[in-house]
């Protein structure tokens, strides 16, 4: 046989996961993606896993439609008119104007003429943001179905890329200012079905200084539970009046407080004390425990960095996008960079968004955040309605969190998905259902408008659910910080409980997500994925060839654009060994040598093909990409999944690429488009 071989530089990931499963869901409807073998592995490990029966038994997903009462596919105009928009986000064609917003500088004026005109409205140039894009406000904000007829005079320019709607966001608790001793979220699920199980987790590991969770909210107020942790983080608040600290951004990203004056939020709007939200959000995540003094939180060890974006009234889209992207360590116009990358972003806030996540500044800014590894996190909302109809949650790429009460019921404010929008629930509370024993003890501050002194409070909402999800990754990273991120949202679904047997969530699973995160289970799943390693698979449309790679910085680097453009995340991947143990043997990596060999990788574990191309001067060898077991009389070991391999027979145009899938009807299929079977050629994890 003639060895010819595939392409590329580098690689990255994607968010989310999936799992090949029986039933009524397919692998997509878990996750992004399909690791095939993980069900096995974790058998083998003795690890307890109701998961897959589950999902046997879930409804198909147009059945979930009307589970509830009100129908959140019928929108209710009252909720729509009560959507503030507060300008434009737009993109220009012109590299003109895309480089200028990276120096912080406004578009061309005849540019922010045609904008102004076309809107038919008062509207000015606001500021650049991060996207290559601007933002424009309007005098006064708008209803939806106003801004929708701007935005279409808008779109009608040759000269506008984009442009969508700046709509303002809250947070997602719902205050409750009276306070009780208790935290059940953190105890034994036996005693309370809903929480989150921590006691024995914390036997495993309490946190590692090394993770940074980012916390984009109101501010924090420095606590003495966790103000040694915390780190400078930035004000991304732009307008001054919403700020509430007499500037616009700064590097200040303590909470002044956000407490509004009757009708300041719009007409009707209610006086409001100050929140203190990302306090409580950060106290839920990060409050030392054991310390014989105030509260516990999830992670006793790991540093938090605050992003500023919401103040009074809520906050800006395009300020958020900003925050976010900051906190992943992404340039922003006129901000200096963060030097405190976040591995996770927790996003205790949303908006009702007809249609969910369209338009493009939040796709793309999740995308971005992808890229760099980092996991976001975002509450559901609290409106007992479709999350499919609300931003951040109902966008691909993040973990959205719903919540639940003391006993793992739905709480009854707690959106839902009839989509396969919301991932998995964590304790919210329920004070409507059970009393205020039932809210989420947590830091915050004394003062009804300007801060005072740190003190604790009960509040409920998925603003609470979120930082639970968010505490128990960064614990899972304390555990294994080379875990991939799919691997890590994998782990604590496959660790999540049942729901109630006579709940909606279970009678019209998966309504309310997967399951009720359980930490200590989540670690026990992460402990026994951390002898393997994802192997990433990508495939370049322009050069029709495919990638695989086990290393994760190989992975980001791929999706962030090192490697060239074309490169697409193919979602089939499987796992490998990180190392030679369990009779795993190494898989050689080669490069077509530059000049002789082609534009491609090629990979093999059969030691006799390893010298076989190392000796050939066409190739160029890379060392070892990941370990795998070898067949035995073209049999994989009862422990692991066949690996076939396909070559795409362009040798004479030096043209040479591999394709290594897992996926038998991958290989039928391809074989149809010409390309060569060459057979089980090695055996991943799982089988």
């Amino acid at each position: 046989m003639k060895i010819n071989f595939l392409q590329i530089t580098m690689c990255i990931l994607g968010l989310l996961v999936a799992v090949a499963f029986v039933g009524n869901l397919s692998a997509a409807d878990l996750v992004d993606v399909e690791i095939r073998g993980v069900d096995k592995i974790l058998n083998q490990s003795g690890i307890e896993n109701s998961l897959t029966e589950r999902m046997k038994a879930a409804s198909p997903a147009p059945q979930l439609e009307k589970a509830l009462s009100n129908d959140a596919k019928n929108i209710d105009n009252s909720v729509l008119n009560n959507v503030q928009v507060t300008g434009l986000i737009v993109s220009f064609r012109s590299m003109e104007a895309k480089l200028l917003s990276r120096n912080n500088l406004p578009p061309p004026q005849e540019l922010i003429e045609e904008i102004c005109r076309l809107s038919g409205i008062p509207l000015e140039f606001n500021r650049a943001m991060s996207l290559d894009r601007f933002v424009f406000r309007f005098s006064k904000p708008l209803t939806w179905a106003e801004a929708e007829i701007i935005v279409n005079r808008v779109r009608q320019s040759v000269n506008v890329e984009s442009v969508e709607a700046d709509t303002r966001v809250h947070h997602s608790m719902i205050p409750n200012d009276t306070y009780a001793p208790d935290q059940w979220n953190l105890k034994s699920s036996a005693a309370f079905p809903g929480s989150a199980d921590l006691g024995r987790a914390w036997d495993i590991t309490v946190g590692l200084l090394d993770t940074v969770v980012a916390v984009v909210d109101t501010g924090v107020r420095p606590n003495s539970e966790f103000a040694p942790r915390l780190l400078p983080g930035y004000d991304f608040i732009s307008d001054p009046l919403s700020s509430n600290d007499g500037d616009g951004r700064d590097n200040n990203a303590l909470d002044p407080g956000d407490w509004t004056q009757a009708g300041e939020c719009g007409p009707g709007s209610t006086a409001e004390s100050s929140s203190w939200h990302g306090t409580h959000v950060t106290g839920i995540i990060a409050s030392t425990g054991n310390n014989s003094a105030g509260i516990a939180g999830i992670n006793w060890m790991t540093r938090i960095l605050p992003v500023r974006v919401l103040g009074k009234c809520g906050g800006d889209r395009s300020d958020i996008i900003d925050g976010m992207l900051w906190a992943a360590g992404i340039a922003v116009p006129g901000v200096p960079t963060n030097p405190h990358p976040a591995q996770i972003i927790n996003m205790s806030l949303g908006g009702f968004s007809p249609g969910g996540c369209s338009g493009t500044v939040y796709p793309e800014a999740i995308n971005q955040i992808k890229a760099k590894g980092a996991l976001i996190i975002v509450a559901a909302g609290n409106s007992d309605s479709d999350a499919a109809n609300y931003v951040p949650a109902s966008c691909a790429g993040v973990t959205t969190v719903g919540a639940v009460g003391p006993y793992g019921y739905r709480a009854s404010y707690s959106n839902y998905s009839s989509e396969y929008k919301v991932d998995i629930s964590a304790p919210g509370g329920d004070i409507a259902s059970y009393g205020i024993w039932a809210g989420i003890l947590s830091t915050v501050n004394s003062g009804k408008t300007v801060p005072e002194s740190g003190a604790v409070d009960y509040e409920q909402g998925t603003s609470m659910a979120a930082p639970h999800v968010s505490g128990v990754a960064s614990l899972a990273l304390a555990l294994d910080s080379q875990i991939a991120p799919e691997l890590l949202i994998l782990s604590m679904i496959y660790g999540s409980r049942a729901f109630p047997s006579d709940s909606k969530c279970t009678t019209s699973y998966p309504l309310c997500g997967w399951g009720v995160l359980d930490a200590y289970s989540t670690l026990q799943v992460v402990n026994a994925f951390k002898p393997f390693s994802l192997v990433y698979e990508y495939y370049n449309v322009d050069l029709n060839h495919y990638f695989r790679t086990g290393s994760r910085s190989e992975s980001f680097s791929v999706l962030s654009g090192g490697a060239g453009a074309g490169w697409r995340d193919t979602k089939g991947y499987f796992l490998a060994w990180r190392q030679a143990s369990e009779g795993a043997v190494p898989v050689c990596r080669f490069y077509g040598t530059p000049g002789k060999g082609p534009n491609s990788h090629f990979y093999t574990a059969d030691p006799g093909e390893c010298s076989q191309v190392k000796n050939d001067p066409g190739w160029t060898y890379e060392g070892i990409a990941f370990y795998v077991k070898l067949p035995v009389n073209n049999t994989c070991p009862v422990d692991t999944i066949p690996i076939y391999r396909l070559y795409n027979n362009r040798w004479m145009y030096n043209d040479s690429n591999h394709r290594f899938t897992a996926d038998i009807t991958e290989v039928n299929a391809m074989t149809l488009k010409n390309w060569v079977s060459e057979g089980l050629v090695m055996c991943g994890a799982g089988g």
